[in-house]
């Protein structure tokens, strides 16, 4: 009886502590929370090893002022001029591109400058599209695989 009474008051005593500890609040998150300031479309993620890794990409600003007007909407706008790094393993660049008046850039590269001398299928590299817009940094990440 006297070890089931001394279970119970420290299992209350850890379920207590675990309580109180959880409710510590804080006035910043630990990492910043920013919304991306572009939208990016890609296309293309499966090539063959004999041809060269082409990858498009949109980058499109929203506007937002019209979000609540149903009949409006939000509004996508090209992003002209941006330029664009693109890394693979987070810090070898592979290319620099620049967005042209449509907010489209291509990337064509071969599979050796990704890093694959002799591509296998399903081999795949992630890819890291970096920039900055309006003073704020975005980097998003695309996977390209082999057939």
């Amino acid at each position: 009886m006297k070890n089931s009474i001394n279970r119970l008051l420290a299992i209350g005593a850890v379920v207590s502590m675990i309580f109180t500890q959880s409710c510590v609040e804080t006035e910043e998150l630990v990492t910043p929370n920013v919304a991306a300031p572009v939208l990016i479309l890609f296309e293309g993620n499966s090539f063959s090893p004999e041809s060269p890794v082409t990858v498009a990409s949109k980058f499109l600003e929203l506007d937002k002022t019209n979000i609540l007007d149903h009949t409006q909407g939000i509004d996508s706008i090209p992003v002209s001029n941006l330029d664009i790094a693109v890394f693979i393993n987070n810090t070898t660049a592979v290319a620099s591109l620049l967005t042209d008046a449509a907010g489209a850039a291509e990337l064509v590269v071969s599979w050796s400058e990704l890093g694959l001398s002799e591509p296998t299928s399903g081999s795949q590299v992630r890819l890291e599209f970096v920039g900055e817009y309006k003073d704020i940094p975005f980097r998003k990440y695309h996977t390209v695989r082999v057939n």
